[in-house]
C-alpha cells in the first residue's frame, strides 16, 4: 500500500456546466481521476488517494463536497474507507460486504422512492423538502439529504432555484422496483448498527467468558470496516439488554451475564448525568464521582449531622484534585440533602442528614460464581 501522490496525477480541473450540479461534476471528475491514475499506473488497487483537504483545495470546493463524491463512489465500489487509515482504491469487481446494502441511507431512499410513487408524482413536478420527506418516512434530515443526493447523482431527481430557494424535482418516472420492496421488507426496523449488534453479540458469546474485557470499539470497527459511530450505537443498545457494561478510560467493556437479574442501573458510559444519586455506582467513575466517594466516605468515619466539615478548598489540597472537582462533588450531596453551604461569619460546609454511602453491583459481573453458591 502507498499514498498516490496528487501533485503527480492531476488532470484538468472541471467546469460547471447548467446540466450538472457541483455533486455530481467532482463525482464525475474523481471518477476520471481514478481511472486516469489506474491507466498510467501511477496507483493501484489498495493505494490510499490524496486527502479530502487536498483535493478540495485544487478543486476549489468543500471537503463535504468531496466527502460526498467519495461516499457515492464507495457505494458503487470504487473506494473503499477504512477508520484509522484513510480511502483506498476498490476493484468494484470486489463486491461490497452485505452490510452496505442495509444502511440507514439505502433504507431512507428506498423509502422516498416509495412515497413518491405511493403519492403519484409526475415528472418536473417539485416534491417536498427534506424536512417533511424526514418526518414522512421517519428518519433524520441527515440519512434523508445523503439519500437526496445520491437520487440526484442517479438522475431521478435535480436541483433547482425556485422563489429564492433550492427544491428537488422529479426528473424522470419512478417505477416499482420489486426488488427493492422485497429488500425493504426484509430489512423492516432494521439498520446498519442492529445488524451489527446481533454480529457482535454473537463474536463475544464465541469468544469471551462472563467477566472477561471484551475488544475495544475501535476493534469491531476495524472488523466490520464500519464507522466508529456505527459501533457506539450498536454497543449502546447491547448496554442497555445489559448484555454488556461499557465503562470510561483504561477499564474497557466486560461481558456481563444477562441471566444474572440483580445487576440494575449500572451506570454506563451511554447514560447521560445522574439525575439523583441512586444512579451512580461503582463500575467506573468521572473525577468527581471518585472525590464524591471520599467525601462521603470521610462524613460519615468523622461526622454526625450538625457538623461542620472541611472547605472544599481544604478537600481539594486532601484529595489532591483541583476545587472545581470538589464542587461538582459537594454540588451532589447538597442536591441530594446531604450538606448545605452557609454564608456569613459562621459560614462553611455542614452536614444536613448522614450520606448513604451505596453498594456497587460491578462485582456481580466478574464474580457470576456468587449465585451458583
Amino acid at each position: 500500500m502507498k499514498k498516490i501522490s496528487l501533485s503527480e496525477t492531476l488532470i484538468m480541473p472541471f467546469e460547471y456546466t447548467k446540466e450538472q450540479n457541483k455533486e455530481k461534476t467532482v463525482y464525475l471528475w474523481l471518477l476520471k481521476w481514478r481511472e486516469n491514475v489506474l491507466l498510467n499506473k501511477k496507483g493501484d488497487f489498495g493505494d490510499l488517494i490524496p486527502s479530502k483537504k487536498d483535493f478540495a483545495r485544487y478543486l476549489k470546493v468543500s471537503t463535504g463536497t468531496i466527502q460526498n463524491a467519495i461516499r457515492y463512489l464507495e457505494d458503487e465500489g470504487y473506494f473503499i474507507s477504512k477508520q484509522c487509515i484513510g480511502t483506498m482504491i476498490k476493484n468494484p469487481d470486489i463486491k461490497n460486504d452485505e452490510l452496505k446494502m442495509f444502511s440507514k441511507k439505502d433504507k431512507a431512499l428506498i423509502e422516498i422512492k416509495r412515497y413518491l410513487i405511493n403519492h403519484k408524482y409526475d415528472e418536473n413536478e417539485i416534491i417536498p423538502s427534506i424536512s417533511e420527506l424526514a418526518g414522512e418516512i421517519k428518519t433524520s434530515t441527515n440519512t434523508l439529504r445523503l439519500a437526496i443526493n445520491e437520487l440526484v447523482q442517479r438522475g431521478i431527481l435535480k436541483r433547482e432555484k425556485h422563489k429564492k430557494e433550492n427544491v428537488y424535482i422529479l426528473n424522470s418516472k419512478i417505477y416499482s422496483d420489486e426488488k427493492e420492496k422485497s429488500l425493504l421488507q426484509e430489512v423492516k426496523s432494521k439498520t446498519l448498527s442492529k445488524i451489527l449488534k446481533d454480529k457482535i453479540k454473537k463474536y463475544i458469546q464465541e469468544n469471551f467468558k462472563t467477566g472477561d474485557k471484551i475488544p475495544s470499539n475501535e476493534f469491531f470497527a476495524k472488523m466490520f470496516n464500519v464507522s466508529i459511530r456505527t459501533i457506539n450505537s450498536s454497543m449502546k443498545e447491547l448496554n442497555k439488554d445489559k448484555f454488556i457494561l461499557s465503562r470510561r478510560g483504561s477499564y474497557g467493556s466486560i461481558f456481563l451475564n444477562t441471566d444474572i437479574k440483580d445487576i440494575k442501573n449500572e451506570k454506563s458510559m451511554f447514560m447521560s448525568n445522574p439525575k439523583n444519586r441512586k444512579e451512580i455506582k461503582n463500575s467506573y467513575k468521572y473525577k468527581w464521582e471518585n472525590v464524591l466517594e471520599n467525601i462521603t466516605n470521610y462524613i460519615i468515619k468523622n461526622h454526625e449531622a450538625g457538623d461542620k466539615i472541611p472547605s472544599m478548598k481544604e478537600f481539594a489540597s486532601m484529595l489532591n484534585v483541583s476545587v472545581t472537582t470538589v464542587k461538582r462533588a459537594v454540588r451532589e450531596l447538597s442536591d441530594t440533602g446531604s450538606i448545605y453551604a452557609q454564608k456569613g461569619k459562621y459560614g462553611g460546609l455542614y452536614v444536613t442528614e448522614m450520606p448513604v454511602k451505596e453498594d456497587s453491583y460491578t462485582w456481580l459481573a466478574i464474580n457470576p460464581g456468587y449465585f451458583e453458591e
